[in-house]
């Protein structure tokens, strides 16, 4: 390995979410996989387009790969944030791609294989440099071979890297206690939650895991502003 590409690894991508860069050191590396995984209405949705925006701002490109929601309803949704998310997509410098869509329409379940070879097709084809998958959880549903997933995950995770392609992997949190194989192979696992105290809503963000970077594993306040997602350097309670 040459020192040039050791040196990318001190790269940091910015994440977009005000608040969040602070915590990892800058941002992201790029071309990593990372796993952002909670409760439904936790945010993950909201903070893997704040993502994407981020990038279309620095002339980025992005793409949103969608399992469920089309890309009506993830417009609705977002234009109540400041993001300029319709000027995005109309200018092309976020794509969308209804891959539920696809699977859904197809006579056959596929293999692992062959669904992570679709989506490599589809962010080369795009041309993307930040992928947002939104919800990676779904893709159980759709395969043949659910024990391959281990070693299939692990090829898709390590092309994605050569091909220097950020990405975001969005899921349910189904256990606290059960971790699947895509949180052993991300580079990353940050977690969102939200739980009631006193009887009021308290929302956090905690990052599980982050490879080659010091963290502070902590619960932090987290917010939802005009702007999207905020975190704060301080705990939730």
């Amino acid at each position: 390995m040459y020192v040039g590409e050791l040196l990318k690894g001190l790269d940091r991508l910015p994440t977009g979410v005000p608040g969040l860069d602070n915590l990892i050191g800058g941002g992201f590396l790029p071309g990593r996989v990372y796993l952002i995984t909670g409760p439904p209405g936790s945010g993950k949705t909201t903070l893997g387009i704040q993502f994407l925006v981020e990038g279309a701002n620095n002339d980025e490109k992005g793409l949103f790969i969608s399992l469920f929601e089309t890309q009506d309803v993830i417009l609705r949704d977002m234009l109540r944030y400041n993001f300029g998310i319709l000027e995005h997509f109309q200018s092309k410098r976020i794509a969308f791609y209804d891959l539920g869509e696809i699977l859904l329409s197809t006579n056959r379940e596929l293999t692992w294989d062959e669904l992570f070879k679709l989506l490599i097709e589809i962010i080369k084809r795009e041309k993307a440099k930040r992928v947002v998958i939104d919800s990676f959880s779904l893709f159980e549903s759709f395969v043949s071979d659910p024990a391959g997933k281990k070693k299939a995950l692990g090829r898709f995770v390590r092309l994605l890297r050569s091909l220097e392609v950020t990405t975001l992997l969005l899921a349910e949190m189904l256990s606290s206690e059960k971790y699947t194989d895509e949180y052993y192979l991300a580079d990353g696992v940050i977690v969102l939650h939200h739980f009631m105290r006193n009887y009021q809503m308290v929302r956090a963000l905690q990052i599980l895991k982050m490879r080659g970077v010091p963290h502070d594993s902590n619960l932090k306040r987290l917010r939802f502003t005009t702007d999207g997602i905020r975190v704060y350097p301080e705990a939730p309670l």
